[in-house]
Order: structure tokens, then sequence, then C-alpha cells
């Protein structure tokens, strides 16, 4: 058996400097994190600079202030919670079964381990490179049980392996406080002369059971590094989620990346820990919204309709999952820069949605494809520079828009050129190949070319049908060039969308033979005249 210990000193101190922009460090400078209601702050935890300093637990605000170059952060508990979950994917990165003991202390079972990790000192090592990977300053116990772990974790400084049998020696000096009893039973153990380890090891069982009870005899037993038990397995953390709460408000773009960076980076590191990756993030942005300095208009509805609400939010989907850090980045700044903030930033959130690694294997004679993650920034820098939607003719977008970037697909409809553009994504199927076979193909014009069409009307097809219906092209005039109408096949008649007067059309197709000069643009068009308007148009040339 072989458990390793992550311990956190002042967690929650640490747990406000992960989210802190600034240059604190938690060794370097004094820190104190204040909890309490705001007319009476008091000291909850502090680092060793800071008691160094003067600062002790349960002092005022205005006592802490009073203490040469101390930072003062007002408790979190949600930024302990996230440190936690952190501390805890951490310790995944190592072991199936992971305990959370309490803020600030997990326990992993690394029984077996050893082929793929190496002794305990490089196992010892490799939690504290982790940890420091989540910007974690930690001490590390391994030892034959998870208690004797946790003890030596909590009482000595860096990586401390303890040998099986040597528990009670190696844990000897240490002082009970490590233990965490009671503060009944502390007193009692003061007014004994019990400081350390030792020297409640040393003490009969029995009346120590007959003075303290079981609580008595299991601390002892703990002193002396018997207790074995089963850890007791945390769930995964259900959400990946960052937070970074800034002193000063960010307005560009540029600076803005540089902090999505640094949280991207720790969050796929944690999927990467628990070998998932990611296809949808979440961006939550607090926006610094001054209500009160907004200037003052008549129209009230039209103020509450422009005022900037306080919470601006984007969302990123890929069509793959990816661990790629980088290319999430790239993504989120094309977004950003076609969907800036409408105010400065004071809060960033970032949460990505854990997906499993889909893995392919390209066959011998199979064309190599994109790799996702690479077509999806090549997207997202098409939809930057033509636009994400089709625009009407006074630049707005109307009911009938449709995607600018993504895969063409064929609408089930009658109505000529009717298709949409889908987004990129995994679930569309593959197009079958059709069998080969000489067909002409039809290289539209969009929009199609106005023209001015001259006719001939056959007078027996007019007293049959009508002089309306059988006007047969003769002159088609286009693009400047006037073109004489060799054949004609047609009209054929389509329309369709009548119950909807904006979509709906009608229009007579014909095909034309036309000779031209010069002689190289001759060749088979499609022409066509809509019926609402009248207006003729070249909607296409066959190849």
């Amino acid at each position: 058996m072989l458990f390793g210990c992550i311990y956190v000193p002042d967690f929650p101190v640490q747990a406000a400097l992960r989210v802190d922009t600034g240059q604190i460090s938690f060794q370097n400078d004094s820190v104190a994190v204040l909890d309490g209601p705001e007319s009476l702050q008091k000291v909850y935890s502090c680092n060793d600079r800071a008691r160094q300093a003067g600062v002790e637990i349960g002092m005022t605000k205005l006592q802490a202030e009073a203490c040469c170059g101390i930072v003062l952060h007002k408790r979190n508990p949600a930024e302990e919670d996230l440190a936690q979950s952190a501390l805890l994917q951490c310790a995944y990165g190592f072991s199936p079964r992971v305990e959370s003991t309490c803020p600030g202390t997990v326990i992993a079972d690394l029984s077996g381990a050893g082929r793929l990790l190496g002794s305990p000192q490089d196992m010892g090592r490799q939690l504290v490179s982790r940890a420091a990977a989540c910007d974690f300053t930690v001490n590390v116990g391994v030892a034959a049980n998870a208690d004797t772990a946790m003890h030596a974790a909590r009482g000595f400084t860096g990586i401390t392996v303890i040998a099986a049998g040597e528990e009670a020696k190696r844990l000897s000096h240490l002082p009970v406080e490590v233990l965490q009893p009671s503060l009944e039973i502390l007193d009692t153990f003061d007014s004994w002369g019990i400081r350390n380890f030792q020297a409640l090891a040393a003490l009969p069982p029995l009346p120590l059971t007959q003075r303290l009870g079981q609580p008595g005899l299991h601390l002892q037993r703990l002193a002396r590094g018997e207790v074995q038990r089963e850890l007791v397995p945390a769930e995964a953390p259900p959400r990946f989620r960052e937070t970074l709460e800034l002193e000063e408000a960010v307005d560009l773009l540029e600076p803005l990346g540089f902090l999505l960076n640094r949280l991207l980076q720790e969050l796929l590191e944690r999927l990467q820990v628990m070998s998932l990756a990611t296809d949808h993030v979440q961006l939550d942005f607090e926006l610094e919204v001054h209500r009160d300095r907004q200037l003052k208009t008549e129209n009230a509805s039209s103020l509450a309709a422009d005022a900037v609400q306080p919470l601006y939010q984007r969302t990123l989907k890929m069509p793959v999952p990816t661990q790629d850090a980088k290319v999430l980045l790239k993504l989120l700044q094309l977004d950003l820069a076609a969907h800036p903030p409408p105010a400065p930033v004071k809060k960033i959130t970032v949460e990505v949605v854990p997906a499993r690694v889909r893995l392919t294997q390209a066959g011998l004679f199979q064309p190599l494809a994109p790799e996702p993650a690479k077509l999806e920034v090549t997207l997202a820098r098409l939809r930057a520079a033509v636009g994400e939607q089709t625009m009407d003719e006074m630049g707005k977008q109307d009911e009938t828009a449709t995607a600018r970037v993504g895969f063409p697909m064929v609408m089930d409809s009658h109505r000529p050129d009717s298709f949409q553009v889908l987004p990129c994504s995994s679930e569309h199927k593959e197009i079958r190949e059709c069998p080969p076979a000489p067909r002409l193909v039809l290289r539209w014009f969009r929009p199609p070319l106005p023209a001015r069409v001259e006719c001939a009307t056959s007078t027996t097809e007019t007293r049959r049908h009508g002089e309306s219906r059988n006007a047969i092209p003769s002159t088609v005039i286009f693009n400047g060039v006037k073109a004489r109408v060799i054949h004609a096949c047609g009209p054929w008649r389509s329309s369709g969308a009548w119950w909807d007067q904006a979509r709906q059309w009608a229009r007579d197709e014909w095909d034309v033979e036309l000779s031209m000069n010069p002689p190289q643009s001759a060749g088979l068009y499609r022409i066509f005249r809509d019926a609402q308007s009248g207006e003729w148009f070249v909607e296409g040339m066959y190849d």
C-alpha cells in the first residue's frame, strides 16, 4: 500500500491568489484573507510572511492594515471551491482513487503505480510539479497509510517520504496540533505537558482511554502511524471552470486574449490529466457598467433598450473535441474581434464542457483530410473576413439570411437555386459518389444578370394557347452584348410559396443557344422571366 497526500498551506490565501492578476506572490508577499460582514471584517487566514509582519487570525481589518506591507483579500467561497476542484484534478492525474479529505488537502492511492511513476520520491516530485502548474505551492507526503501521509504533508515542508514501519519515528517531533484535536482535548494535552507525537505515543493506552475515551485512543494511534483505513473516493468535479477577477477593467482585446490564454492553459491541462477534451467553451464577462454616469435622455424606453447589460456571454462550439489551447484561443480571439464586449471587462469566467477524445485512423490509400482544429480556425478567419450571414440591399440581415461559411446543402424544394449553408459538424453524412455519366453542368450567375429579351411569336401556337405563353425569345441583350437566339427550349413554369408574400416566386425558364460576337462567348444559357415583375434575367451558362 502506498498513499500520497497533497497539502496546500494557508489554502484560503492561495485560492484567492490564483484569481489575482497582480504580481502578488504567496511566498514573497504578506497576504491575509478577510471574512465577515463589511462592518466587521476579521482576518480569516494569512501566510507566513503576514504572520512575521504581526498579523494574527481574528484581527480586525483596521488592525491588519496597520501592519506594514500587508495585502488584504476578501474571502470568496466560490474561489475556494474552484481551487479544491483543481487540486482534485491534479491528484486524478496519478490515481483514479482520490479522497477530498478537507479544503486544501487531497489523498491519492498510489498503490501499484511504481512502474509508471517511479520511486516514491519521484512520485512526490511529480505531485509537486503538477500542483505548481495549477498555481499551488504545496507540501507532499508519501507513506504506507493515508493518515501518516497526511500528517507528514501538514507537518513537514517540501516532499516527505516515510517508509513502512518508520511512521512513529518520523512523526515523533511533530506538534500535536497537526492532529487537529478538539479544543477540549488540546487543552488537556497542554495541561499534561503533551507537546508532540512522541509524548502522546508514549502514554499508556488504557489510562488514556479512561480519561479521553475513544477519541483520545484514536489520536494516539494516529501519532504512532498505526491507523489503516480505506479512502473515501471523491466524485470527479462535474465542471471545469476558471474565474479571474481583475483589479482594473480591461477594454482592449490584446490584453484580454493574454488573460484568456492563461485560463485556457489551466483548463486544458486539467482536461488532459483526465484524458478528456472539449468542444464547447462558454465565456462570461462581467462588465464595468456605471449606469449613474450615463447621459439621461428624454425617451426612457430607448435608454432601457440601449443600456449595456452587466453580463456579456459568448459561446464557442467546435465540431470535434480538441485539447489544443492555442486553437481555442485563436477561435475566441476571432470571435471577440467580430463581437467585442460593449464595455470594459472586470471579471472573466471560462468554462469548458468535457468530451471524449476522438481518435481516427486513416487508410493507407485514403487522402489525408485537414485537421479538424485547423479547418475550424480557417473557417473562423473566413467568417471574420466575409461576415457570418448574407445581407439584404440595405446591409441588414433579412429573414431569409443564410450563413456564408460552411457546407452547402440542397434544400428539399422546387425553388431554383434553393440551398442552405450548414455549420461544420462531424454529424454530416458522407456524400455518396454518383456513377460517372456525361451531363451538362450549369454555372450559376449570382446574382443573375439583368437582360433585355426580344421575343417572336408563332401564329399557330398563338391561336392555340395564347400569345403570353408562346412568345419565343429571339434576341438576348446582357452585359452590353446583343446575341441572336439560334435554338430555344421552353418555357418551363415554376412557382411556389404562394402563402408567403416575401418568399413566393413564379417564373418562366428557357434554355437558349446564343450566337455572339466574340464567338468565344457563344453557347448554351439559361434565361428566365419573373412573372411578378415581368423582367428578364440570365441565370447561368452550361459548361
